[in-house]
């Protein structure tokens, strides 16, 4: 019989730790709490911390990952310095990327090809997931708990929010009481766990609707969060790695163009 690989191994007791943390359980009898005031009290804490740095497990299905050049899971880091700073590091087995910005430019960093490529872009965090979005098709990772109103973005993308119970997250040092917030939409369903002592997000799972959660389009693990993390200016600069190359960081347009 063939011996599994590490990889395999590794991967295994990381899905089999990272489900193994929560513990769910359906509403009680009492008080429903209100799923609309508990988004909104999440979106108030992030929008009013000025740094802070949260860190990510991230799984998506493997045919979504081929298709974006991914893998199927990364560690992620972010840092956010309000009001247009940003500095993401996303790990993905052998290959690291980074995605900087500092108010007038981002960047984007491939650490495993030493490439990197930059474009303009002034402005607050607000309008970096749009832009890139629209002009260059991607956006940063998490990019919900980035902006100043994750409640407004998070409303704008859903039909419709309910109250799903409470739950356990084990995390180091103890256990943590969350409330569990069905956010429903026209092509996916997600569930969002925050905790209720201090209204920050512990897990995020998207599936396709209609699938009753079998379809996986998004599982992420918030690993830790710190709300009073600081860094300096030169955090958000990017410095190019010796013997790096820039390449062009191609527009939508500019891809979509027919071949000659």
């Amino acid at each position: 019989m063939q011996k599994p690989s590490l990889l395999a191994i590794a991967t295994a007791l990381l899905v089999s730790s990272c489900a193994s943390r929560y513990t769910s359980s359906p509403p009680d009898d009492g008080a429903t709490p209100n799923p609309d005031a508990l988004l909104q009290s999440m979106s108030t804490r992030l929008a009013s911390t000025k740094q802070y740095r949260f860190t990510a497990h991230r799984t998506i299905p493997a045919d979504q990952a081929k298709a974006q050049n991914q893998d199927p899971t990364a560690h992620v880091e972010v840092v956010v310095a309000r009001p247009d700073k940003l500095a993401v590091k996303i790990s993905e087995g052998k290959a690291n990327r980074e995605m900087i910005f500092d108010g007038s430019t981002f960047v984007v960093v491939d650490g495993a090809n030493n490439f990197y490529s930059k474009a303009p872009l002034r402005g607050s965090l607000d309008k970096v997931p749009v832009h890139l979005a629209q002009v260059y098709g991607f956006q940063p990772p998490l990019a919900e708990f980035i902006i100043s109103d994750p409640y407004r973005d998070l409303k704008h993308r859903v039909t419709g929010v309910s109250y799903l119970g409470k739950g356990t997250v084990r995390e180091s040092g103890g256990v943590v009481q969350c409330h569990r917030i069905g956010m429903h939409g026209t092509h996916a369903d997600a569930e969002l766990w925050l905790g209720v002592a201090d209204s920050l997000p512990r897990r995020l799972k998207a599936t396709k609707t209609g699938s009753a959660g079998r379809d996986l389009l998004l599982d992420v693990d918030f690993l830790t969060w710190d709300l009073n993390h600081k860094v300096g200016a030169s955090a958000f600069r990017h410095q190019p790695a010796a013997g790096a190359t820039e390449i062009p960081m191609v527009t939508l347009d500019e891809a979509n163009k027919p071949r000659r």
